[in-house]
């Protein structure tokens, strides 16, 4: 049996299995079907059966096994196969496919009809004719391009069947249909030991290659034509490694043009599906490639295509049926390798020959490309900031956009996720600097809403790198800033202060004091993370300085915050409490309720700390009212488990007390300290026991220039 492929072929005998002949019983109460005499089926077989798929996907292979299999099974007496070659330049016509048959089936070449429809009539005769011997026939057409080049050939009663491959999903041909994807890991990694193998038995590379064959089989996208390909070239070189293969694949200029063997080519075989494809449906097939992520919602393919939502999903619907886009949960995407192949499609838009007839219209159409490309990235970009805004961050309001609440918003951000990392790449790579240095700032507050800092960081040093390209210092400075915010919440402090330190040289020469205080404010933090308090406790002192001077509030109370927090690491409660409830006072003026929380919970610490359970209690139950007044569950579940971690910390003594009073504890006692991971809410995720406040850090990242 063919491997990695058990669950196709059983689907496929399924349909081509005989039907039994069902009638009702008439001594039951017509609920129970039971065998009846031929011809009187009360459920028509399945007459035809359709296998679709990608080029080098494997479905004739499929349909000869599952053939064979039905012939030894015993439902067929015989077959007739025939190479249709659909996509080929001359495919065969009706008329020819009909006149094999029939002289397959015995009809002598002097006998066959010239007329097509005469020998469609003297073809069912035949076939009728061997019905009623009790012969039954299995009928394959291999490589259909439309149900219109099989239609003649189907076999007009219930006794014989009809399996049809095609690399489109033959829809309208009344069949049982089965689109075959690539192999499983498990399978391709099979398919190319099993190659190996039966070339050589004693070729030791298909034992020993350790996780090579599996990175092979990746390389190769578990394509049945691509792993072929691979196995021949590695049997007509015995001396070179599986993982010297690898290397030479990986690092190909194309992929598509290394997997060729001399008699197969996937290029090729993926030049057969394109060039059938009409001139709109090609374009936007071309276009695809340009989407910076792995797959594309409806709403980026109609901008891409510039077409109204109808249209474009009309194109899109036929790319799926021919196979050159998968579709899930209305989100299209390309196989790797079909991927590569539009690419290379698209760059040779953008580089036609020079000093040719059509030299002009390549250039106009390469216009027009970067238009399109220009066109996506954009929407993209200003649809985030839609997005974004619905989540209400740093207590910004809700804006009017697509999103009628954050719930859409964030699965509209979640879905995109990919593509808009990438469109900061693609921007840069095409030289759009300013969707670089907007789109990194405004990914900012999702990407920290669910902790991708990887991300974050990411997409931070390409705007780092594009702003000083352009010249640009303010937008380089708050880049460096939100880099050093990143890479702070990955706990990369080093790096972060290197790049706190970049931002903050050139706030200074730009003389942009609230923007230096924000960077101050972060290097405290990253300070106060990486055990440094007294370091962090100057940093914020000095962005609270700056920002009462500048009035801008929300920076002050979020300095303010951060200031308690370095205060309660040097145990100095008096100060912490204050700094924390002037913070909570701050937000709450301001109507950041989330950030209010969060100031509450840090006061409410400092409160404990220094034995004020009740007043601590009371700072807990306002942090919860503010809390469920966000409207955030993740702010409320941090609310509560700070309110929770509170509770749980042994009540100070008297003589602690005195000592919290005075600023320190006597030697020799111990201060229990809540995790500030544990209650660290919708800004990044838990990072283990840290020493001072459960409450979180307050980080306000720079705007764009």
């Amino acid at each position: 049996m063919l491997s990695g492929r058990e669950a196709e072929v059983a689907r496929i005998l399924s349909a081509l299995r005989p039907v039994a002949s069902r009638q009702p019983d008439p001594n039951s109460s017509g609920s129970s079907p039971a065998a009846a005499a031929p011809g009187q089926d009360a459920f028509p077989p399945v007459l035809v059966a359709s296998i679709g798929g990608l080029a080098g996907v494997g479905k004739t292979a499929l349909a000869l096994t599952a053939g064979h299999a039905a012939i030894e099974a015993g439902y067929f007496d015989g077959s007739l196969f025939i190479d249709l070659h659909g996509y080929d330049e001359s495919p065969v016509q009706g008329g020819q496919a009909l006149e094999a048959f029939l002289r397959a089936l015995g009809v002598t070449p002097d006998a066959v009809p010239e007329a097509v429809e005469e020998r469609a009539a003297l073809y069912w005769t035949e076939l009728a004719a061997l019905a009623g011997q009790g012969r039954r026939l299995l009928i394959v057409a291999d490589n259909a391009s439309s149900a219109d080049q099989v239609r003649l050939l189907l076999p007009g009663d219930g006794t014989h069947r009809l399996l049809v491959t095609s690399r489109h999903t033959l829809a309208t041909l009344n069949a049982r249909l089965l689109d075959l994807g690539v192999l499983s890991a498990q399978a391709a990694v099979a398919l190319l030991r099993h190659a190996l193998l039966t070339a050589d038995p004693t070729d030791r590379r298909a034992t020993e290659a350790g996780t090579a064959l599996e990175e092979l089989a990746s390389l190769c996208g578990y394509l049945p034509l691509a792993l072929h390909i691979s196995a021949a070239l590695l049997i007509l070189e015995p001396c070179q490694t599986i993982a010297e293969l690898n290397a030479e694949l990986a690092t190909a200029q194309s992929k598509l043009s290394f997997l060729d063997d001399g008699e197969r080519a996937v290029r090729a075989s993926f030049d057969l599906s394109y060039r059938r494809l009409p001139l709109d449906h090609a374009a936007l097939f071309r276009l695809m490639a340009l989407n910076p992520g792995p797959d594309i919602g409806l709403g980026a393919a109609a901008v891409l295509a510039d077409l109204p939502l109808p249209a474009v999903r009309i194109v899109l619907r036929s790319l799926v049926q021919a196979h050159l886009l998968e579709c899930m949960n209305q989100r299209w995407s390309m196989h790797d390798l079909v991927r590569d192949y539009a690419s290379e499609l698209s760059r040779s838009v953008l580089n036609p020959p020079q000093h040719t007839a059509t030299e002009g219209a390549g250039q106009e159409a390469a216009t027009e490309q970067a238009r399109r490309h220009r066109q996506l990235l954009e929407h993209y970009a200003t649809t985030a900031v839609s997005a974004c805004a619905r989540l209400g961050v740093q207590g910004a309001p809700p804006a009017p956009g697509d999103f009628a609440n954050r719930d859409e918003a964030l699965a509209w951000l979640d879905d995109e996720r990919a593509n808009l990392t990438g469109s900061v790449v693609a921007s840069a790579d095409a030289g759009h600097h300013d969707i670089v240095v907007n789109l990194s700032v405004v990914l900012y507050d999702y990407l920290t809403w669910r902790g991708y800092y990887d991300d974050l960081i990411s997409v931070t040093t390409t705007a780092c790198r594009i702003a000083r390209q352009s010249g640009a210092p303010a937008a380089e400075a708050g880049a460096w800033n939100n880099l050093g915010i990143a890479l702070s919440e990955a706990s990369r402090y080093e790096e972060a202060f290197r790049a706190f330190d970049r931002a903050l040289d050139l706030f200074t020469s730009l003389g942009n004091d609230n923007e230096r205080g924000k960077v101050l404010n972060g290097l405290g933090s990253a300070l106060r993370e990486s055990g440094r308090p007294a370091e962090a406790l100057g940093a914020h002192q000095e962005a609270v300085a700056i920002q009462r001077v500048t009035g801008d509030l929300r920076e002050q109370a979020a300095a303010l915050n951060n200031l308690s927090l370095a205060h309660q690491d040097l145990e100095d409660y008096a100060e912490a409490c204050a700094a924390a409830e002037e913070a909570a006072s701050l937000f709450q003026r301001l109507g950041d309720i989330a950030n209010e929380a969060s100031a509450l919970c840090t006061a409410a610490f400092a409160l404990q700390a220094s034995g004020k359970i009740e007043e601590a209690r009371a700072a807990c139950r306002r942090a919860l009212t503010a809390s469920r007044a966000a409207g955030n569950p993740l702010v409320e579940a941090a609310t509560l488990m700070t309110c929770a971690q509170l509770d749980d910390l042994t009540p100070p003594t008297a003589d602690r007390i005195s000592a919290a009073g005075r600023g320190g504890l006597r030697t020799g006692q111990r201060r229990r300290t809540p995790s500030r991971g544990a209650v660290r809410h919708w800004r990044g995720t838990h990072r283990g026991r840290r020493k001072g406040s459960g409450s979180r850090l307050l980080r306000t990242r720079s705007a764009p220039a």
